[in-house]
């Protein structure tokens, strides 16, 4: 998750540069915004109440707010697939979710977490489990180490962060078409000279 949100945050920091603005996504053309807000809810709920303790990471109700999120949230994709990047980020959050649905929670390599020089104990929490033998579909568990971040991702989080960069840029920098239509108005005719003729006469 700290991958995605740093390359959605560099995305973020190139679209300002680009002459983007926060106060464009208010008017660009998102379809059903609200089931974005509820599916990252139900995430952030089953997260918090397994660290906790209140659930058990591959408890049933646990295991049915990460997929419902993560349904949710490609539900939410899809239904604005005609977008820059869209189409991506529905393919990386399904690739997540169909890991974690045949496992109950998202598997991370042990070798991985070794690789950054931690303890199992306290990267495995949340919505995450250890991979063992058992594991099914392993190649779309987290895997592969990234030391200056202190994470791990997975092929579902690489292709999530591919689609987040052209959608960021495409909300921040969007224009109503009217509003393009105004920036490309053809001038007025002139004289070569820039005077205005005015009407012509004849005595």
């Amino acid at each position: 998750m700290f991958f995605v949100l740093m390359v959605l945050a560099i995305a973020v920091v190139a679209s300002l540069l680009r002459g983007g603005r926060f106060s464009r996504l208010a008017q660009a053309p998102l379809r059903w915004v609200w089931l974005l807000f509820v599916g990252v809810l139900l995430q952030v709920a089953a997260d918090i109440l397994v660290i906790l303790e209140v659930l058990q990471a591959t408890g049933p109700l646990a295991y049915g707010l990460l997929l419902s999120s993560q349904l949710v949230v490609v539900t939410w994709a899809l239904a604005n697939w005609q977008l820059p990047g869209l189409i991506l980020v529905g393919i990386g959050l399904a690739l997540n979710a169909a890991v974690m649905a045949a496992n109950g929670a998202m598997p991370v390599d042990p070798e991985a977490i070794a690789a950054l020089g931690r303890d199992s104990g306290d990267l495995v929490r949340g919505k995450h489990v250890l991979m063992d033998d058992d594991t099914r579909l392993p190649w779309l568990a987290d895997i592969w180490p990234v030391p200056p971040l202190r994470s791990i991702i997975s092929v579902g989080d690489v292709v999530l962060a591919a689609g987040l960069i052209p959608i960021t840029h495409y909300l921040m920098t969007y224009r109503p078409p009217s509003q393009r239509r105004r920036g490309l108005a053809p001038r007025t005719a002139t004289s070569p000279r820039g005077d205005d003729p005015g009407p012509s006469s004849e005595r």
